[in-house]
């Protein structure tokens, strides 16, 4: 099956692997092999999107690390437009919830590890360089801890290895 169904402003748009309701936007400077998929859901973001894909650029120039930015997005406002503009990967579904968008990511998410969080600016995505760090030391698992004090690793019941960060709050 060919996966480019056409050109859209200059960005490519493909099909999603299993479901004809979603289309993926591919922005002109898509990130080739990505080590890391930045996944994250968005309805109606207009406002914050900007300012959400420029921290996940910076997040991942300082963490020194390939990735990309994959926002979900099931907006009525001009969301998914501002976001592949800036360089992130966009999978227009339909309003089915937080939990499916995820679901409707995982086929096309191409990063070796992932990193998952809310496109309002609420996590600072520019502190990325502590999960990749973690990543590369062979953990499967790294979770953030908002809003707690700091500690080097926690362990998480049901993995051999992994380890728990704290994330600061957006400014």
């Amino acid at each position: 099956m060919s996966t480019t169904l056409g050109i859209t402003r200059g960005r490519r748009t493909e099909p999603h692997p299993f479901d004809p309701e979603i289309t993926v936007l591919i922005p002109e400077n898509d990130v080739l092999d990505p080590e890391i998929s930045l996944v994250v859901p968005a309805m109606n973001e207009a406002i914050t999107i900007a300012e959400f894909v420029a921290w996940c650029h910076e997040g991942l120039a300082r963490a020194g690390v390939r990735g990309e930015i994959v926002i979900v997005d099931s907006s009525t406002d001009a969301t998914p437009e501002i976001a592949v503009g800036l360089g992130a990967r966009v999978i227009c579904t339909p309003k089915r919830g937080l939990g499916r968008a995820y679901i409707d990511a995982l086929p096309v998410i191409r990063g070796k590890w992932i990193v998952m969080g809310d496109a309002d600016c609420t996590y600072d995505f520019r502190n990325l360089a502590p999960f990749v760090e973690e990543f590369r030391a062979h953990f499967e698992y790294v979770m953030a801890l908002a809003g707690r004090a700091p500690s080097k690793r926690v362990p998480c019941r049901g993995f051999t290895r992994s380890s728990a960060h704290p994330l600061p709050r957006g400014s």
